[in-house]
C-alpha cells in the first residue's frame, strides 16, 4: 500500500511540475511593452497590454504584434516580421515601418500608416488612413473610414459598408470595389488596373474631376472595366480615361459624365451630360477635407499615447 501511495504522490508531483513548467514557458512566449522602447530586437511576440501605451523607435520584432483593447502603439523606423492585430478601441500609428505579416483590426479606434510598407490589411470598423505607403497585399475595410493618399497598392482595394472610401494620387494594381458607403467616395488623380466597381453607395461619388467633395487636380485612369451601378449618390465621372467598358445601370439619380471623361469601350445604361451650371456649382462647393479630419484625429490620439508612454518610462524589452 505504501509503495502504491508513493508512486501516486510522485506522479502528482511530476504532473504539477510539468504544468508549472508549461505555464512558465507560455509566459515567455511574448514580451509586453509599456512605455518607450528603443532600437532592440524582440525575439518573440510583442503585446501592448489593454489600456496601455507603447512607443517603439527602430525596434525589430521577430514574432507577431498585438495591441490589446484600448491600447496604443506608436512606432517609427520599426520592423515587424509577423502579423499585427489591433483590438477594440485600440490605436496603431506607423511611420517608416515595415510589417511583413497581415495587419488585422477589429473595432479599433483607427490605424495611421505613413511612409510604411505593409503586406495586407483587413480592417473591420475604425479608420484606415494611409499616406505615402506601399501595401503589397489586398486591402479590405468594412464599416469604417478609408482614406488613401500618395500610395501604391499592389493588389485589390475594397471598401465595404464604410462611411466613405477616398483614394487620392494613388495606384491600385488590382481590382477596386466600393460598395454600400454611406457618404460615397472620391477617386482623384489615381490609377486602377483591375476592374473597378461602385455599387449601392449614397451621398456623393466623385470619380475624377471636380465635384461636391472638392477640387481634384489631375486625371484618373481605369485600365479595365468600370461599373457604377445601383447608387443613390450624386455620381459624377469626369477627367478620367476608361480603357474598358462603362456600365451605369440602376443609379438614381443617373450618372453624370463630364466632358473630360473618355470611355474607350461600350457604354451600358443611363448617363447624363454635365450642365454648365452644375460644373460651376461643383467648382464653387466648399471642399470636405476628410483627410485633414482623419489626420487631426490620428494626431490627437498619437500625442496622447506618446505622453502616456513617456510618463511610464522606458519599456523593458
Amino acid at each position: 500500500m505504501k509503495i502504491r501511495t508513493f508512486i501516486a504522490t510522485a506522479s502528482l508531483v511530476a504532473s504539477g511540475s510539468l504544468v508549472a513548467f508549461s505555464g512558465s514557458a507560455q509566459a515567455a512566449l511574448y514580451t509586453t511593452c509599456v512605455g518607450d522602447g528603443g532600437a532592440v530586437t524582440v525575439s518573440n511576440d510583442l503585446v501592448v497590454p489593454a489600456g496601455k501605451s507603447c512607443t517603439l523607435t527602430g525596434t525589430k520584432v521577430k514574432g507577431s504584434v498585438t495591441v490589446e483593447a484600448g491600447a496604443d502603439l506608436v512606432a517609427a523606423g520599426a520592423t515587424f516580421n509577423g502579423a499585427v492585430n489591433v483590438e477594440e478601441n485600440a490605436y496603431l500609428d506607423l511611420t517608416d515601418t515595415t510589417v511583413k505579416g497581415t495587419l488585422t483590426t477589429d473595432s479599433a479606434f483607427g490605424t495611421h500608416l505613413e511612409k510604411s510598407n505593409l503586406k495586407a490589411v483587413d480592417a473591420t470598423e475604425g479608420f484606415v488612413y494611409a499616406v505615402d505607403s506601399t501595401l503589397g497585399g489586398n486591402v479590405s475595410t468594412d464599416s469604417g473610414e478609408l482614406y488613401v493618399s500618395g500610395s501604391t497598392l499592389n493588389a485589390a482595394l475594397t471598401g465595404e459598408g464604410n462611411q466613405y472610401t477616398d483614394v487620392y494620387d494613388s495606384t491600385v494594381k488590382g481590382a477596386l470595389t466600393v460598395n454600400g458607403n454611406a457618404l460615397g467616395g472620391v477617386f482623384c488623380a489615381s490609377e486602377v488596373y483591375g476592374a473597378a466597381k461602385y455599387s449601392g453607395n449614397a451621398d456623393n461619388l466623385q470619380i475624377g474631376g471636380e465635384g461636391a467633395l472638392g477640387p481634384c487636380a489631375g486625371a484618373s485612369y481605369f485600365g479595365g472595366n468600370l461599373a457604377i451601378t445601383d447608387n443613390t449618390a450624386n455620381s459624377v465621372l469626369d477627367n478620367a480615361i476608361v480603357r474598358g467598358s462603362l456600365t451605369a445601370t440602376g443609379n438614381n439619380p443617373v450618372l453624370v459624365v463630364g466632358e473630360l471623361a473618355r470611355i474607350r469601350g461600350a457604354v451600358t445604361g443611363d448617363t447624363a451630360a454635365a450642365s454648365a451650371s452644375a460644373s460651376r456649382s461643383a467648382k464653387q462647393a466648399a471642399p470636405q477635407d476628410r483627410g485633414a479630419e482623419l489626420a487631426e484625429k490620428a494626431a490627437e490620439r498619437a500625442a496622447a499615447a506618446k505622453a502616456e508612454a513617456h510618463e511610464a518610462g522606458k519599456s523593458r524589452l
